[in-house]
């Protein structure tokens, strides 16, 4: 690796005393100074894996700034948007030259055939765009989902996507205030984490 065998030779005259090397001491420094640099190599390693890892998936190169995963050091505000009656906080956002992109981590190991998106999936991943769009002022591409075993969905923060977004919100806000929904699913799960699970007669228990 440049820049070992310098570091290594500026040791050796370093501890070098009336011309002679004090073996003891420049072999525990010799050693701290190779762990150093296999940790380097590992660290270099690791950084170009998990680029393959990224070219291969899908996942765009950037920095992520922002995740709301368990033992993470980054920052997870909730985002909220007045203006839409929304709130929520995306798995990671990574700031890329095109903008930033909303990422969802799911567990579902069976996603939709042909590189698609389960609805509900794709329209909380749309929510995610506009609140990233609206809160923190930057362009906002698309969004992606991650199903189990890396399998990674594209969703297109488009035009009609946005569309459809307003009028799902619209939906869900009419229905909060009819104080009543109508079920298009039979999933206990999906019914349990609904928002107007307490106002739906039709919610499977």
């Amino acid at each position: 690796m440049p820049g070992i065998s310098s570091r290594v030779d500026r040791l050796l005259v370093g501890t070098a005393t009336d011309g002679q090397v004090s073996p003891p001491s420049c072999l525990g420094e010799m050693t701290v100074l190779l762990m150093a640099a296999t940790a380097m190599v590992l660290a270099l390693l690791f950084f170009w894996l998990s680029a393959r890892s990224r070219k291969s998936t899908g996942i765009p190169a950037g920095e992520v700034f922002y995740q709301d995963l368990v033992g993470q050091p980054f920052a997870a505000r909730d985002l909220r948007s007045p203006r839409l009656g929304i709130s929520g906080k995306p798995d990671c956002l990574i700031r890329t030259s095109d903008g930033i992109v909303p990422v969802e981590l799911k567990k579902s190991k069976r996603p939709p055939a042909r590189g698609e998106v389960y609805p509900n999936h794709m329209i909380q991943n749309l929510a995610y765009c506009a609140l990233v769009e609206e809160q923190l002022r930057e362009r906002v591409p698309y969004g992606l989902v991650i199903y189990a075993g890396q399998q990674v969905r594209r969703v297109e923060f488009t035009d009609s996507n946005r569309k459809w977004l307003m009028h799902t919100i619209a939906a869900v806000q009419a229905a909060r205030l009819r104080k009543q929904a109508k079920r298009n699913h039979n999933q206990r799960g999906r019914c349990s984490g609904c928002g107007v699970r307490d106002k739906c007669d039709q919610a499977l228990r």
